[in-house]
């Protein structure tokens, strides 16, 4: 449970990079556009967090189960994304801070 959390955290901060480089998400979160440099950062962040979470479960388990568990942490990751920035994209700055959170919590509990 530990690692699924820990994969689906990052993965979900992956995910919010990525909607922060879209102009239509820029204005629901942010309330005005971004620069095209901030913009251009936070997709190439956003690519390489999601990145970042396949070559962790990979290397937590074999190939194909990593990628299979990868798939699915993404799944609910996509999911849980998309429904926070249709209800609550207000308090996204929050979400991303909890999910930081989370992730960090998570990451520490592995080590022990």
């Amino acid at each position: 449970m530990i690692w699924f959390l820990t994969l689906w955290s990052l993965s979900c901060l992956g995910f919010i990079s990525l909607a922060c480089s879209i102009s239509k998400h820029q204005k629901q979160m942010f309330g005005h556009e971004l620069s095209p440099q901030k913009t251009t950062f936070a997709q190439y962040l956003g690519w390489i967090i999601l990145g970042l979470s396949l070559m962790a479960s990979i290397w937590h388990s074999n190939f194909s189960i990593g990628i299979s568990y990868w798939l699915g942490a993404i799944s609910f990751s996509a999911l849980f994304v998309a429904w926070c920035l249709s209800y609550f994209e207000t308090h996204f700055k929050m979400i991303s801070l909890a999910l930081t959170g989370i992730l960090l919590l998570m990451l520490i509990l592995q080590l022990f």
